[in-house]
């Protein structure tokens, strides 16, 4: 792995680029707000969670984007 090359002046510039609120959350679970397509994901990652160990990510599939009128 290459070696980072640490500010020997202490400013952090990433700072001038990333705003407050994207730090704010950056961490945060999309939860099921949203519509149709984010709770049918949500829900199926909160199943997910709740019944393995080590889940992973929860991905959207084809079949959750089709319409179901």
């Amino acid at each position: 792995m290459a070696d980072r090359a640490r500010s020997k002046d202490g400013v952090k510039e990433t700072d001038a680029y990333v705003s407050d609120e994207d730090k704010a959350g950056a961490g945060s679970q999309p939860g099921r707000e949203g519509g149709d397509l984010t709770r049918k994901v949500g829900t199926r990652d909160d199943l997910k969670r709740a019944e393995q160990d080590d889940p992973g990510a929860t991905r959207v599939r084809k079949s959750d984007e089709k319409d179901d009128d």
